[in-house]
Formats: structure tokens, sequence, C-alpha cells
């Protein structure tokens, strides 16, 4: 990847940027640590849609007397909005780490602390004060997401409703614990959460889809179009908009042949990213989507040489390619971040990942028509409920098998890094 003067100046620019804002970052006082496991009354405003649990929600609230966030869990029962401004009654806590099924300690407080979270009140009484506040854009957004679930809800049974919310909106909190590890043991809890990989995934079949009709450029004009939705349609949060770049950056690289423009644009955004905001370097999400987009990027031009006996057609070779790719890319950070290594990863994810496409296009489907005429929305839901339940299945029966994982008690960082550094070496050794 040959670099003029003005790139290189700019990368070093930002990364000396960056680097600073990491490690010069203040982080907020602990203006609250004095009434800590005391019972307090506080009020603020729901500033994120309600994450809405198996159990309970969850409420982003932000303080008014101070300017810091707090966690409130709630029953699931409780009408609440983004938005309100409530009066908080409970015990104030700190955010505690925990350690993990495969024995890896979670840094539960820096992960809150990454979304400006430093406290959290468990069994909270609360009390609409007043109701409206808030951006009217989030707030119409987040209507609109709610009133899209709403729709799947009525027309598809749990769990598949759930992995609907899931692959379209990247909630997964109505999943229960046993289904959740499933998806972790066979390494497809990426469908679920807002990576660009996944984002991209459907972006690029239907720009694939658009150019067997249109030119090129209005393909990929659409295949923008349908990332804009997505993020839209997950309430245009953070974590969307930049599974949103990283697809973008991707796409563009993948369809217009120029993947070493594309790679540049990478490490200029991920770099523009972490000078914005330096905790993102420590966000698992940032780290997968960065690395993922990456291997893609990077990787996918050497799997597709071992994969030669495949099919072209439906883009099948280069699925299996690309998929290939981001699970060398992402397995040393995943490995020493969670501990747990899939033996069933390959296997699950090639019978899931086709099929992803046409789910989503479904769901979006469903959502849409339920806004239009209940009846409509029926005949798409059971046609995509028949989906889901193939998907639901083929992960159930890898993530039960005896040897769908294994637990790696410790992979060092050093050893990450090394193996990192081969792969860049591997990658781009003839370039």
């Amino acid at each position: 990847m040959h670099l003029t003067k003005k790139e290189i100046s700019l990368i070093i620019a930002l990364i000396l940027i960056a680097l600073v804002r990491f490690f010069f970052f203040i982080p907020k006082a602990p203006l609250y640590n004095s009434v800590v496991g005391k019972t307090v009354t506080l009020s603020g405003v729901v500033s994120e849609d309600p994450d809405i649990r198996l159990k309970n929600k969850h409420l982003n609230v932000r303080l008014e007397e101070q300017d810091v966030n707090i966690l409130v869990f709630v029953g699931r029962e409780v009408e609440v909005n983004y938005g309100d401004t409530i009066e908080v009654r409970g015990v104030l806590e700190e955010p505690e780490n925990f350690t993990t099924s495969t024995g890896k300690e979670f840094n539960y407080k820096r992960y809150l602390a990454n979304k400006d979270i430093y406290y959290l009140i468990k069994n909270a009484d609360i009390k609409i004060i007043a109701s409206g506040g808030g951006s009217k854009i989030k707030t119409w957004l987040y209507k609109l997401r709610g009133s899209f679930m709403n729709n799947i809800n009525k027309v598809i049974p749990m769990p598949e409703s759930d992995l609907a919310n899931g692959l379209i909106l990247g909630a997964r909190g109505g999943f229960d614990e046993d289904t959740k590890q499933e998806f972790i043991d066979t390494g497809t809890i990426h469908i679920i959460a807002l990576s660009g990989y996944n984002v991209s995934i459907v972006a690029d079949n239907v720009m694939k889809a658009f150019s067997l009709i249109l030119s090129q450029t209005i393909a990929i004009v659409c295949g923008m179009v349908v990332i804009l939705l997505f993020i839209i349609m997950t309430g245009a949060s953070a974590t969307a908009v930049r599974a949103g770049v990283m697809a973008t950056i991707m796409l563009l690289g993948r369809m217009t042949g120029r993947k070493y423009l594309a790679g540049r644009a990478l490490v200029i955004a991920g770099l523009m990213m972490v000078a914005y905001d330096p905790r993102i370097l420590v966000d698992m999400s940032f780290e997968l989507s960065f690395i993922a987009t990456w291997g893609v990027l990077f990787i996918t031009p050497k799997t597709l040489n071992w994969f030669k006996f495949l099919p072209l057609r439906f883009g099948f070779r280069e699925m299996v390619a690309s998929t290939v790719a981001a699970t060398i890319a992402v397995l040393p950070i995943l490995l020493h971040l969670t501990g747990v290594l899939s033996l069933v990863s390959l296997p699950a994810n090639f019978l899931i990942l086709l099929l992803i496409p046409t789910a989503m296009l479904f769901i979006f489907i469903t959502g849409i028509s339920g806004f239009i005429t209940p009846i409509l929305s029926i005949v798409f839901g059971y046609i995509t409920y028949l989906i889901l339940l193939y998907m639901l299945s083929v992960i159930h029966f890898f993530g039960t098998l005896s040897f769908a994982s294994v637990s790696i008690q410790s992979f060092p960082l050093f050893l990450t890094i090394l193996i990192y550094i081969g792969l860049l070496w591997w990658v781009h050794r003839n370039n």
C-alpha cells in the first residue's frame, strides 16, 4: 500500500492526536462517591431509548444536578420513554467487574465508563415528572423503531422475533442466557450485533442485485441508502453509525476494486474516531468492527484462492472466502478478550450467512407491512418465521455439541500482537 507524503503526514498527525487524546483523556470526577451504598433520590432525563431485556429495562439517565449519567434498572412493565424527565429512588452503586463463564474478567466498569455511565441503581422506583424532552429527531426515530419491533412481535413468536429484532436492529436483550451462550459458542454472535461486517452483508448483496439492472455507480448509491436506512432503523446510535462507516468503506473498496484506497480510508477513519473519542480504542465492538473490516478487505483475496472449487453463483464463493477471512482476522483478539475458541464457527456461519440478506429483507418487509395491513404482515411474517426457525435450529444444533467451543484461560496481549504482525506481513508481503 503506497502512500503519498500528504497521506503519510495526515496519518502521523492523526496518530499523534489520537495518542494525546487517549493518554490525557480525563474521566469525569466521581461526584457521587460519598453516597454510594446509600438510598438516594435523583432526577434526570432518559437520554437513550430504553433497553428492554428479558427480565427488566435498562435506562440511561442524564442527571439534572450534575453532568453525569447513571444506569437505572426497572421492571419490564414500567412505561417510560426517551426524553422523559424522571425521579429515581434507590440504592446508588458503582459498577463492579465480574468473571465470565470462561474465567475471564469482564471490565464492566470500563464498559459503562465508555458510555459516560459511572453509577447504577438496581430495582429502582421511578416517577415520571415530564415527557417530550430530548431531541425531536431522536424521539421520532425511537418511536419508529418501537413501532417496527411491535409489528414484528405481533406476527412472529419468541425466540424467532428476538432474532428478527437482533438482525435488523441489533437488539438482543430478549434472549435467555442459554441462547446467548449458544450464539457465543458457535461464533455467530456477530449476526445480532451492529458490526460493519454484518451491515455490509446486506448492503453488498443489494448492490450486486441492483448492478444487474443498473450502472455500478447507481448500484453503489443504492447500497449506501440501504446502510443509511439500517442506521436510521436502529435509532442512529453511535455504534450503528460506526458500523455504517466501516461498512461503507469496505463496500466502496470492494465494489470499485480499489481495495488499497479503502485500506487507507479505513486507517484514517479509525484514527479520526479515536481522536474524537479515545475511549473507543478499548471498546470491543470498535476493535472487532475495525479488524473484521480489514480482514474482509485484505484477507479475502487470499482466501478466494482456497475456494476455487466452489461455485461463483449467488456470490457463494466470495461469501465463504470473506467469512473465513473475517474469522481469521478477529480470532486472535477474540481469544484475548473472551477466551472462547469456537470449533464449529465455520460450518455454523456457512449454513447461516447465505440466508442473512434474505432474512433481513423479509424482516424488513414484515415490519413495514405491519404499518399497512395486518394480513400482509402475517403472510410475510410466516415466511420470515420459517427462515429464522431454521437459523436458530442450526445455532442450537451446533451450540449444544459437547465440543462446540473450548475455553482458553490465558491468551496474552503480546501473543495477540505478534499474530497480527504476522498477519500483516502475510497479507502485504506481495504488495
